[in-house]
């Protein structure tokens, strides 16, 4: 046995023998003394296998027998977890048997595991406020070393504060704990998963280099490995991260990679996939300014898949590419009642108000009010980059020059939070 897992019997002999109403001395009694009992119990010394042996079976439990026990449930909840990582549906019996291993006690690590799996597979499912609260209770017997405990932590947890856009949080514990440490002895798929993890928030934080460096990380991780889907999240993401650092040709070559994979691999040729993959595309030439390219794959990402958040997109670039007639087309396919985002109803009412006849200065400011401090207060930089310059010159066509002034102010406070988190 490892000395981690000899670590485990002692806490297994202190919760039996507590469970019994046993002292130490009565345990101990012939096979040591009661402070060295003590000591084993608590992790503080590694005692040979026959000590472990004889103080289980002074409390009626067989050692050889528990080892078979826990390896047996050791071995589905890794076959559980394997699944859950690579989006495969659970079995109803092992469904069954995952949640016959829960248990409100966390003495030992079987416990734990079985804690941190079904955790994930509350966050599968999207019951995510389940999750955490698992999470919560699971969190103060975590011991932070290289087992598999802290790395399903590490993993599961991560999971769930991306669930909850607490990107901030993912990046400081990285910074600050340096958890990936404690995912070097852990398979390379779940390191290249927890990379991925930290890149995506590094990018939905505007710090595009570090989540360049993280996704860098997980790729070569992630190398040599035959999982079609996870490769496709990481062209996507890899392109994504490049298209935001102006990259272009170097972002559509990683979306163009994806292309190749979903075309020859059926297993992963979903609507969902597609669609996500040309809203991907159609944003990158959005950004470049060719808004003919942009609506085209715009469109044909909503043929895929309806998405609220392709058809906002799509509405905006028709209105830079200057097409009236699709951009009335999509408000009346799509009014504002459909969206429940609140960003995207706040942009189908700048979009709906930019692309009317007649401007007015009250309206103006009453959506400025209403948008623009949102954006700041979500930290929807983007979004302000774009619509808040848009305001400010319908502003300066009614010499209103104030509002101008304030709207400015929202883009450049915007660029500058952008800038900063760019070059941290």
């Amino acid at each position: 046995m490892t000395d981690y897992k000899m670590k485990n019997w002692g806490r297994l002999i202190k919760f039996h023998r507590q469970q019994q109403g046993l002292k130490q001395d009565d345990v101990a009694v012939g096979i040591c003394t009661p402070s060295y009992l003590s000591r084993i119990e608590n992790g503080v010394v590694i005692a040979e296998e026959t000590v472990y042996g004889m103080l289980l079976s002074r409390l009626g439990i067989d050692l050889a027998q528990e080892k078979a026990d826990v390896g047996m449930k050791h071995d589905l909840l890794e076959r559980i977890y394997a699944k859950l990582l690579s989006n495969e549906i659970l079995t109803q019996n092992e469904l069954t048997r995952l949640t016959t291993l829960q248990t409100e006690s966390f003495q030992q690590e079987i416990d734990l595991l079985a804690g941190l799996v079904y955790s994930r597979y509350l966050f599968s499912i999207d019951k995510l406020i389940g999750a955490r609260e698992l999470l919560l209770k699971i969190e103060p017997f975590i011991n932070w070393h290289q087992d598999r405990a802290t790395q399903m932590y590490i993993g599961v947890s991560t999971n769930v504060h991306l669930s909850f856009l607490e990107f901030r949080e993912i990046i400081l514990r990285e910074e600050q704990l340096r958890v990936s440490n404690y995912m070097n002895t852990a398979n390379r798929f779940e390191q290249a998963n927890y990379y991925y993890h930290v890149a995506f928030a590094h990018h939905r934080y505007y710090s595009f280099q570090q989540a360049l460096y993280y996704i860098n990380i997980a790729t070569q991780a992630f190398s040599h490995q035959y999982k079609p889907l996870f490769q496709l999240k990481l062209y996507s993401m890899r392109g994504v991260i490049l298209n935001d650092l102006h990259r272009y040709q170097e972002a559509l070559v990683e979306f163009e990679a994806g292309q190749d994979l979903l075309r020859n691999v059926s297993t992963i040729q979903t609507p969902l996939q597609w669609s996500s993959l040309y809203n991907n595309i159609a944003y990158c030439y959005e950004c470049q300014g060719l808004f003919s390219e942009a609506v085209s794959f715009y469109e044909e990402a909503n043929h895929f898949e309806e998405d609220l958040h392709t058809v906002i997109n799509w509405m905006r670039a028709s209105y830079q590419q200057g097409n009236e007639e699709v951009l009335n087309t999509l408000f009346c396919n799509y009014p504002r009642e459909r969206f429940t985002v609140l960003h995207h109803q706040y942009q189908w009412d700048l979009l709906k108000y930019a692309s009317g006849r007649n401007l007015e200065l009250t309206k103006l400011k009453e959506i400025e009010e209403m948008v623009f401090s949102y954006f700041e207060q979500q930290e929807y930089y983007s979004l302000t980059l774009y619509y808040a310059p848009l305001w400010a010159a319908f502003y300066e066509d009614f010499h209103a020059y104030k509002q101008a002034s304030i709207c400015f102010k929202y883009a450049f406070f915007a660029s500058e939070k952008v800038r900063q988190r760019m070059s941290s």
